[in-house]
């Protein structure tokens, strides 16, 4: 399913997401650094950085009114050139980008976190910041919004009344000579400081999430433009004219801008500010944060990064894992404590995206794929050409200047190009303006000699049970029966269970030879005797070459499937069906499809139960939003899955909040449900949002959940693994 997100955020809001990562960073974080590397010359790279962003910006605006995704530079640069290696590799970069650049904010947090508490040192500030952003996100982007409207409100303040009061302080003398470290350190300032006006682009990554975006996006962008480079630049002015710059160490770098605070004000104006710069880097951080997360779920959703980047939490519609992802990789940047590399890696990251940005501008202007009235690109095409040339020139002067940073780079393109190498080519990503949600079905496990094994427990599901897998299999089928043996038979009440035991299969026997002579063939019933019953059925599976294990659905202890059935589900290393059975009668057959590999897998199985009882395949997609064209889209994909299998059938289209209850309603027009199931973490896992659990005990057809095996995640190894970690979750 091609999730989405909801749109919450205004102008105000919009305007704040924007405002709030672009000036944090270049005064509460790097102003020292870049000082330091300039001289008072940053003052001018400050102001030529954001200049030059506005150029960028500026194709960001025109983009965000017809392409307004999440994911914003990414999925501009995707939907114009393909789901392909350019959209792909912008997409990796900017997400770096993000991720490195909330690493830089969070250390500055925890150097002001430090000033306001000395004895708890700047790094477990930092680790605080990171894990609270985390949980308010995880929270939902309606608690970030809140959020981030009232700390930018707050500092941007606090930094109009620095610059106005800086003034009665400022002492002109100390910017001369203003290019004291030469012109070029001046443009590796301007490089570094690039980056820090990356908000205008976090704010289009949010664009599924902002109401009337064609017109929000655009203003957004361009008054946060405008407050920001004003802002950067005098408070820049001021901070230098305060105290000589020469001054700077690496060592006080980080705290060049609290000590001009301190000079205007004394010791109140230095908690005043460090009070800003906690909201600042804050801010920063979550609006960093933001951008990263919603980037990879954007690259997942274009089945370019793993499926579990776009998982949606359901309560709070957030994409879970994308945030704890990028979490992850913030906390080990963060305890680095390199701002210095971190920056200039991350500035150089985000200049390549942009430039690939802006020449996406000028194929989608020659392609005419902006139809749509709305904001251009004023003196088309220089400007974006402009642009390009500037970011190329950016990049050479900042991993020029830096080795460490350029291996780095280099290192991280090398990883991002072999990844997308050997990951799976997609026949039938999204390709171009109208991307297709639903790749098509590579059906799989359909040859005719299927071999199952059909395990026994119920006299009373005997004949149903074998019916099914006889007919499907055409006759290639073993039933097996397993006793439970205890290690030792202790007293009577033990031994009488066992002796019922081994008397109930002596009947199933019987019953089996029956059937067999029904069916006049030769069918025996294999009687196990076992102390660990999962085991054996592997090892029997694999020793005789099973394709397919099917069992009888049972609930136990209110729990949808046993215990062992759990664990089959989970551990064998073959495909394996649990079936609840209310009639063998399979006329028509409700197929629904979310295009993941398991339910690609389960397609086999559908065709052979389609074509063993001549029935009627509808093949479902539920959708979260009424939207015509979206429905159109899955249609086709859907039309082609029952050509692929060469069945009788038609498509569905249902629109539902929730999946799981619209299957239940549907089941009582058909004979059979199939679904494929995952067990990557747990056989409770979603399909489409669904609960496997609950269809099975509220469905009034008989359902038939199929677990297809996956070498990666049913590897015994990796599961292992996982469940000697699942031991310490919560």
């Amino acid at each position: 399913m091609r999730r989405k997100l909801k749109r919450t955020l205004g102008l105000y809001s919009a305007t704040m997401v924007s405002i709030g990562s672009m000036i944090g960073g270049a005064i509460f974080v790097l102003a020292g650094t870049v000082f330091k590397i300039a001289g008072p010359s940053a003052t001018l790279a400050i102001l030529l950085a954001g200049i030059a962003t506005l150029l960028t910006s500026l194709s960001f605006a025109e983009f965000s009114t017809f392409i307004p995704e999440a994911g914003g530079g990414y999925s501009y640069v995707r939907a114009v050139f393909g789901n392909k290696f350019v959209g792909f590799f912008t997409g990796w970069m900017l997400w770096i980008a993000y991720t490195l650049s909330a690493a830089l904010f969070a250390i500055g947090f925890g150097t002001f976190f430090h000033y306001f508490i000395p004895f708890i040192p700047d790094t477990i500030g930092s680790v605080i910041l990171i894990f609270l952003i985390s949980f308010n996100q995880i929270k939902g982007i309606k608690n970030s919004a809140v959020l981030e409207n009232i700390i930018v409100t707050t500092y941007v303040s606090v930094l109009i009344a620095y610059m106005i009061y800086g003034i009665k302080f400022a002492n002109f003398n100390n910017l001369t000579p203003f290019f004291s470290h030469g012109t070029t350190a001046t443009f590796q300032a301007v490089s570094i400081l690039y980056m820090t006006y990356i908000g205008f682009d976090s704010v289009t990554t949010l664009g599924e999430e902002v109401k009337n975006p064609k017109k929000t996006l655009p203003l957004a962008i361009v008054i946060s433009m405008i407050v920001v480079l004003i802002v950067k630049t005098g408070v820049f002015l001021i901070g230098s004219s305060l105290i000589n710059v020469q001054s700077i160490t690496a060592q006080n770098a980080g705290s060049f801008m609290l000590n001009t605070a301190e000079f205007i004000s004394g010791p109140i104006g230095g908690y005043i500010f460090a009070g800003a710069g906690l909201l600042a880097t804050l801010s920063c951080m979550d609006t960093s944060m933001l951008a990263s997360s919603r980037t990879s779920f954007a690259l997942s959703r274009d089945k370019r990064l793993p499926y579990f980047f776009q998982s949606i939490n359901p309560k709070t519609q957030s994409p879970i894992f994308s945030i704890v992802i990028s979490t992850l990789i913030v906390f080990f940047a963060t305890i680095t404590k390199n701002v210095e590399q971190i920056s200039i890696i991350a500035s150089a990251l985000t200049l390549a995206g942009y430039a690939l940005i802006n020449l996406a501008l000028l194929y989608s202007r020659k392609r005419n794929l902006n139809t749509q009235n709305g904001f251009k690109v004023p003196l088309y095409p220089y400007i974006p050409i402009f642009a390009i040339v500037f970011n190329a020139v950016m990049i050479f002067i900042l991993l020029y200047t830096n080795k460490l940073a350029l291996e780095f780079v280099i290192v991280l393109s090398a990883i991002g190009t072999v990844y997308y190498l050997l990951s799976p080519k997609l026949k039938t990503a999204p390709k171009g303006i109208s991307s297709e949600p639903l790749p098509f079905l590579k059906i799989k496990n359909t040859r005719d000699d299927l071999k199952v094994l059909s395990v026994i427990e119920d006299e009373e599901e005997i004949k149903s049970l074998l019916s099914f897998t006889f007919d499907i299999s055409s006759g290639n089928v073993i039933p097996i029966g397993i006793v439970d043996i205890p290690d030792i038979v202790k007293d009577r009440d033990s031994y009488e269970t066992l002796k019922k035991s081994v008397e109930k299969f002596e009947r199933i026997r019987k019953d089996v030879s029956h059937f067999g002579n029904e069916k006049s063939t030769k069918i025996g019933l294999s009687v196990i005797l076992s102390k660990d019953r999962e085991k054996i059925v592997d090892r029997f599976a694999i020793e005789n070459k099973i394709d397919m294990i099917f069992m009888g659905w049972r609930e136990e202890n209110g729990k949808t499937f046993s215990k062992w059935e759990r664990k089959i589900l989970e551990m064998s290393p073959v495909d394996v069906g649990i079936i609840k059975l209310k009639n063998t009668n399979f006329k028509r057959i409700l197929f629904p499809y979310s295009g993941s590999v398991y339910s690609q897998m389960a397609a086999g199985t559908v065709k052979r139960i389609a074509d063993a009882y001549g029935a009627k395949v509808t093949v479902l997609k539920i959708i979260y939003e009424e939207d015509e064209k979206e429905a159109e889209e899955y249609k086709t994909v859907l039309t082609h899955i029952l050509e692929t299998l060469k069945i009788d059938g038609e498509v569905l289209i249902e629109y539902s909040p929730s999946a799981w209850q619209k299957i239940v309603d549907l089941s009582k027009e058909y004979d059979l449900v199939v679904i494929g199931i995952s067990t990557d973490w747990n056989t409770g896992d979603s399909l489409l949002g669904l609960k496997t659990d609950l269809i099975f005990e509220q469905a009034q057809s008989s359902v038939l959940a199929v677990r297809a095996y996956h070498g990666i995640f049913h590897n015994q190894i990796i599961r292992r693994i996982f469940e000697f970690i699942k031991k310490f979750s919560p």
